[in-house]
């Protein structure tokens, strides 16, 4: 059910103004750079070898995202998160061997991931890494000397940062006679035992490294999977649950005493609820895994996503006051939007709901354009080439990736072909984050849902110390026209082909699949 709107909004609002009289008598103007924290950003997920080739051998590396800077400052993000670069065997290399190391195949010409940090952070564009601490890859020397030392019961600290057994069960299903070890993804990437502190330190020695090197933070894969339960089918649930969020807090805590502006951001596929209590971790957010089928409900025309994006918000900052949100609806795992969403109209809309939502959206590469893969299986569908249309051609499959796996399968139209249309989807990404930009209010203000009685509307506020926004997403293949109080001015709105929102006289014409963005100057509104 929906919130009585006034109510809340007012209560809200009483609070908003004793915060505020008590901090500054300054009245605040729009687009203060300082009013929002640096760590609010748009981020763009890019896996390296699939992004951008700048020598010609098929694979993507640091120096081709260098080139691409400029296009990434034209879409409006602010944010990269890089796949992980450490070195490893694997094409993904989430199976690390040097946690202090690049991939060379990444640094080609000179250009070294030092000289992108530096690069992006000129134009104002951080980085985050992919760390990956749950495991390191079999073939890491410090497994393979605990093994080894393990094996032969000779003496090596190695032997307790790993779990390991003389017999196979549950917990121990990979390795052979005399040497048996946890891996709960597969057997090439061994799990570490956290209960060790040696180990514990190791992992904060090694986020403190390459936040000196100039990264912002680090999306932390398979971050609910530091302490494990085999004995129960809710593997993450009760003390073990406890034991993950206590880990995290000391991580946390270990980087900030150093680093307090670094960025964390959890991967915890889980349900809602147990992602919403990981805030509790100090993490700066976790990845809201719910963000993809609510947008898909709101599109087919389910009333709730607002009240999905107020509950959200409320519930993780009752864990953690500076909470951020973190919505996606694509990844490198989960796949991208365009294997259920196929008409472009819809893709735009998809686009207004998840980029105007507060907190940090996240963009899988290649979903500005539509980007998709066809045929084959597994996880390379997901991890298709980014298609520029110019010089810039990856080709994965020299990578030791399937022949499924290649630029031949990609529908949809070039970046270059894109940035040619008013109309593009490319272009409607660009309109949704600049007005974002424009506006970095609703990045970090408080929401509340509002109750437009009409399920095909989905609206809500955003309050941010004397600042109220009203956020309206028509969501239906129809022109609707909204009767709207309280508002002082029409800001900017997106729609499909560049029609224009016209708002007068208290009343807003919204054409099909458009948003709109007005600033209010009272407590109380109605919707009509």
């Amino acid at each position: 059910m929906k919130k009585s709107f006034a109510k809340t909004l007012a209560a809200a609002l009483s609070i908003l103004s004793m915060l505020t009289s008590c901090t500054s008598s300054i009245p605040i103007s729009y687009n203060e750079p300082l009013e929002i924290p640096s760590k609010y950003r748009t981020y763009y997920q890019i896996l390296v070898y699939s992004f951008a080739d700048s020598n010609d051998d098929g694979i993507g590396d640091f120096k081709g995202i260098a080139d691409k800077l400029p296009y990434l400052q034209e879409l409006g993000v602010n944010g990269l998160w890089l796949s992980p670069v450490n070195e490893s065997t694997s094409y993904h290399s989430y199976d690390v061997t040097n946690y202090y190391g690049i991939k060379s195949v990444y640094e080609v010409g000179g250009y070294t991931f030092e000289d992108l940090i530096q690069d992006a952070k000129a134009v104002n564009i951080a980085i985050i890494m992919d760390l990956v601490i749950n495991h390191s890859g079999r073939d890491h020397t410090w497994f393979v000397t605990g093994l080894g030392a393990f094996k032969n019961n000779v003496a090596s600290k190695y032997k307790t940062w790993y779990n390991f057994s003389t017999t196979q069960d549950t917990e121990h299903p990979s390795g052979n006679t005399g040497g048996y070890y946890e891996s709960i993804f597969w057997d090439g990437m061994p799990d570490f035992n956290f209960d060790n502190p040696e180990v514990r330190a190791e992992m904060i020695k090694i986020g403190k490294y390459w936040l000196a090197k100039g990264v912002a933070g680090f999306r932390l894969d398979a971050a609910m999977h530091i302490f494990t339960d085999y004995a129960v089918a809710d593997k993450w649930n009760g003390d073990i649950y406890d034991k993950n969020i206590e880990w995290w807090q000391e991580f946390q805590s270990g980087l900030a005493a150093e680093y307090p502006d670094v960025y964390l951001v959890g991967e915890m596929w889980t349900n809602l609820e147990k992602i919403k209590r990981y805030y509790a971790s100090n993490l700066d957010s976790a990845f809201n895994f719910e963000t993809k089928r609510q947008i898909n409900n709101a599109m087919n025309g389910v009333d709730g996503y607002s009240d999905f994006l107020e509950d959200f918000q409320t519930d993780i900052r009752s864990y953690q006051e500076d909470a951020i949100e973190a919505y996606f609806f694509s990844n490198h795992d989960d796949g991208r939007l365009t294997a259920t969403i196929t008409n472009e109209r819809r893709l735009k809309l998809a686009a207004s709901l998840q980029l105007w939502a507060p907190g940090n959206a996240f963009i899988y590469y290649g979903d500005e354009i539509g980007l998709k893969g066809n045929g084959g299986s597994g996880d390379g569908i997901h991890r298709t080439p980014m298609r520029w249309g110019d010089e810039y051609v990856t080709d994965p499959s020299r990578y030791g990736i399937g022949a499924s796996y290649s630029s031949s399968t990609i529908s949809y139209q070039d970046v270059d072909d894109q940035r040619d249309s008013e109309t593009s989807l490319l272009a409607h990404y660009k309109h949704v984050l600049a007005i974002k930009n424009a506006y970095r209010e609703l990045f970090a203000g408080t929401l509340l849902s509002v109750d437009t009685g009409d399920a095909k509307l989905q609206a809500y506020t955003i309050t941010y110390r004397d600042k109220i926004f009203l956020v309206i997403h028509n969501t239906d293949d129809a022109h609707e026209d909204v009767t709207i109080s309280g508002v002082t001015q029409f800001l900017d709105g997106v729609s499909l082909d560049n029609e224009l929102l016209i708002y007068e006289d208290g009343l807003l014409s919204m054409p099909a699949f458009s948003s709109a963005l007005l600033q209010l100057n009272t407590t109380t509104i109605t919707i009509v």
